[in-house]
């Protein structure tokens, strides 16, 4: 078996040209890895991380004290300042308790008119308690008038029960229909004098009717004796004449009977019933005119009493203006002017200026409960809370921070940028600090950071880096050296940063922004150098005839004109960046960016 043998250059034998080759090939090797480095310089990245997301508003606003006392104008009129406090002084505890005179005003004309009203005082209550008397007097009157009157009612009523019996009268009283006068003689329940009478009436024609029967038999017998001569005619003439006398007595019996039942006892009805009716009716009119006067007297109470209050509250009022005038400390605080000023027109407050009723004349801040007060966007409002955590930087104090809380949220739009701006709706929230620093001043401007919630351990990404396209987000992942278009489910965000639901993991690299071409290498690189440089000027669409292959992936600039930066430029940086293009674009709203065209890559 022969040896296979292989001839080898002699140039190959040389040590000299082999190591001249080897460093050739290194060299290649090295620009082509230097050559990718440079490309992936030219992309702003950052990584996918885990951490806690906190979802806050950032709002500008002016330093004021919460809490402050208001100086109005509580008296009447105009009135003249005879005497005010300096400006900018300090009010303490001690002035307070002292009772320290803020302002004086000029008070003439009400203590002229303070010495009336008393009189007028004295006047009105000596007439009011003169109408309670009367009043007092009118109500025991009333009582002996009713009482009078009952008295008549009963006087009639005993009238009636003593001519017809108590049973009788009840039902004659309680009887509607007409009475009929003789059921009432033939009723056995009849009692009284009308009983009686009829009774006397009846007796005297029984008596009658006896001693006319008797004068007829004596006459019938003195007829016999005197045929006989017993009795002689003067005697018998005598008997008829006696006879004669009992039958017209008879006669007047029974006339005077029915002359009781026809016209006395209906008469005596009558009379009874009439008597005991005006009875009645006149108890009823003492009753109305006792009511009548009763309610005159009440109502002149009334009256004068409200006049004696409406005097009496006149005095009070006059001598509440009287004290108006004197304006002590009530609350310690620096004193700050108001103004008369209406309109554009302004008159300072100073000893001689005239004042109207409330108007404001002084204002007490208590530096103890200064705050901040921002105005909030509609879109976030419903966010703010009462109570949730603040941040607060003082622009006159760039190396501190202080914290707070959301004192108050406005339930209605500031009038004043709804005036400028009808179609801007903001909401002024009070911001307080945790505690009082003595060198913070009124009118001192300030940026609020208020802490709505925290995600704890969730992917976040910049919000700059999430593009949107017909509605839904994505995001540009650098996988190896080429960048993909990635669908992500976004949470909630904040100013810089977003939370990822869906689409990413911990550990992805996503592009920022990015300057050139991925996926050209070598000498392709090299032949587009132009290209690159006129996008780098000025951004054009790329043509259709020069579309990159399916394995390439073409990445437009976001901002020409930021410079090109490594993939280990700092979270610092990037917080810039962020923050750059927050002021740029007004609140509420997100950065709209689009997607390149996968029809393209």
């Amino acid at each position: 078996m022969k040896k296979l043998s292989v001839k080898i250059p002699k140039i190959l034998k040389n040590k000299i040209f082999l190591s001249i080759l080897i460093l050739l090939v290194v060299g290649l090797v090295f620009h082509s890895i230097q050559q990718e480095k440079k490309k992936l310089k030219e992309f702003i990245t950052t990584q996918v991380k885990k951490k806690d997301l906190v979802i806050s508003v950032i709002e500008g606003g002016n330093l004021k004290a919460l809490k402050s006392q208001k100086i109005i104008n509580m008296v009447p009129g105009q009135r003249t300042i005879l005497y005010i406090v300096p400006e900018g002084t300090h009010i303490t505890e001690e002035d307070v308790r002292n009772g320290k005179v803020l302002i004086l005003l000029d008070s003439k004309d009400i203590e002229n008119d303070l010495d009336q009203q008393k009189i007028n005082l004295e006047t009105t209550y000596s007439s009011y308690k003169e109408a309670e008397e009367n009043l007092v007097i009118q109500k025991k009157q009333n009582e002996s008038d009713l009482n009078q009157a009952q008295l008549k009612v009963t006087f009639a009523m005993m009238d009636i029960e003593k001519y017809f019996g108590s049973v009788i009268a009840s039902q004659i009283l309680n009887k509607k229909e007409k009475l009929v006068y003789s059921e009432l003689l033939k009723d056995p329940k009849l009692g009284g004098e009308a009983l009686n009478k009829k009774r006397q009436l009846e007796n005297k024609i029984d008596l009658a009717k006896e001693e006319l029967a008797r004068a007829q038999d004596t006459v019938e017998w003195s007829s016999k004796l005197a045929e006989k001569g017993y009795v002689t005619k003067s005697e018998l003439e005598a008997d008829k004449l006696a006879l004669q006398q009992k039958s017209v007595a008879l006669e007047q019996v029974k006339l005077d009977y029915q002359l009781f039942i026809d016209y006395d006892f209906p008469r005596q009805i009558e009379e009874l019933f009439s008597n005991y009716r005006e009875a009645v009716a006149e108890y009823d009119r003492v009753k109305s005119k006792c009511q009548s006067r009763l309610i005159q007297a009440e109502a002149n109470v009334k009256s004068r009493n409200a006049t004696y209050l409406l005097t009496k509250n006149r005095l009070e009022t006059t001598m509440r203006n009287l004290e108006n005038c004197t304006i002590r400390a009530t609350q310690p605080g620096f004193v700050v002017y108001g103004t008369t000023g209406r309109f554009l027109s302004e008159t300072p407050i100073q000893a001689g200026t005239t004042v109207r009723m409330y108007q404001e004349l002084l204002n007490l801040p208590d530096f103890s409960t200064m705050g901040v007060e921002v105005k909030i966007h509609e879109s976030n409002i419903e966010k703010v809370k009462q109570g949730l955590p603040a941040t607060i930087k003082v622009d006159a104090f760039p190396g501190q921070i202080f914290t707070g809380k959301v004192e108050s949220v406005a339930l209605m739009p500031d009038p004043n940028m709804k005036w400028l701006n009808p179609d801007l709706n903001v909401y002024i929230a009070q911001i307080s600090f945790d505690r009082s620093y003595d060198y913070l001043r009124p009118g001192m401007s300030a940026q609020v950071e208020i802490t709505m919630n925290v995600l704890k351990n969730v992917l976040v990404i910049p919000l700059v880096a999430v593009n949107f396209k017909d509605g839904k987000a994505y995001v540009n992942v650098l996988n190896g050296k080429k960048i993909e278009a990635k669908q992500i489910e976004i949470g909630e965000s904040n100013e810089r940063e977003v939370e990822v639901k869906k689409g990413l993991k911990e550990g992805d690299i996503i592009v920022i922004s990015a300057i050139g071409k991925v996926g050209e290498t070598g000498k392709q690189a090299e032949t587009k150098t132009q290209e690159k440089k006129e996008q780098e000027t000025t951004p054009q669409a790329t043509p259709q005839n020069s579309q990159p292959s399916s394995q390439q992936q073409q990445v437009q600039p976001q901002q020409p004109e930021q410079k090109i930066q490594s993939t280990e430029k700092s979270p610092g940086n990037i917080e810039k960046s962020n923050t750059t293009e927050r002021q740029e674009r007004p609140a509420g709203s997100r950065r709209q960016r689009t997607i390149p065209d996968e029809s393209k890559q």
